[in-house]
């Protein structure tokens, strides 16, 4: 028997070690993945709840400002929209020329 021959008897020989490496690998491969998904998933609704009760302090913030100097706050108000509306007028007359 040639070299050629034997080594292709050992490669055939060793398909079923092979299989159950590659099966073993792609068990770790799913395991690993199912503890990123669920270890993202724990994440995720721990940054939703953070996220939630950072909204709720700065909406009850801007809720005591607004109470405790509502003249101050108007005066913001209409600044800002006043400067969008700057804004959003020069971006349409842009728009228009072009």
């Amino acid at each position: 028997m040639s070299k050629e021959q034997s080594g292709l008897l050992n490669t055939t020989g060793n398909d079923g070690e092979q299989s159950r490496d590659f099966e073993i690998e792609a068990s770790r491969f799913r395991s690993a993945a199912s503890r990123a998904v669920r270890n993202g998933k724990a994440v995720a609704q721990r940054w939703g709840r953070q996220s939630r009760i950072a909204a709720e302090e700065l909406a009850g913030n801007a809720t005591d400002r607004i109470k405790d100097d509502p003249v101050r706050s108007a005066a913001i108000s209409f600044v800002i929209g006043l400067s969008l509306g700057a804004l959003v007028g020069r971006w349409a007359v842009r728009q228009k020329s072009h």
